[in-house]
């Protein structure tokens, strides 16, 4: 069986963690076992058939989200500057969400309502750069 059957197999099974397994699609790819389009149909596959309640700790986002919702019941804005704080893996980021990554600073724009858990690096289209001019 090829290294393209096998991971799709796996993909098919549900149990994964996405993470893990984008990686092992681009070792494999990186190997030359897998052409371009094999890559990004598996890459693509396993996005969509990701099992997100395995990798996100729920209470945790339970948490987060009522903190959230009190800090804009109480309108807790203070008029500084916008802030980036760090990205945290896991953390569920919503569109307008910002981060700092690796140094750089983001601003989350995935479409309304989608959660993003993963970093710039890992799914780039649900995140912008911000430039020095735009973050100040």
């Amino acid at each position: 069986m090829i290294m393209y059957d096998i991971i799709r197999l796996v993909i098919e099974t549900g149990n994964y963690s996405l993470v893990e397994l984008l990686k092992k699609i681009d070792t494999v790819w990186i190997q030359g076992d897998l052409t371009d389009d094999q890559r990004m149909g598996l890459i693509t596959l396993a996005r969509e058939n990701a099992d997100y309640t395995s990798e996100i700790n729920l209470i945790e986002k339970v948490h987060d989200l009522e903190k959230r919702v009190k800090a804009l019941e109480e309108n807790d804005s203070t008029g500084d500057s916008e802030q980036y704080p760090e990205y945290t893996p896991g953390k569920w980021y919503y569109n307008g969400d910002k981060i700092t990554f690796k140094q750089k600073r983001y601003k989350c724009i995935a479409p309304e309502g989608q959660v993003c858990t993963w970093n710039p690096e890992e799914y780039p289209v649900y995140w912008s750069m911000i430039t020095k001019e735009e973050g100040k």
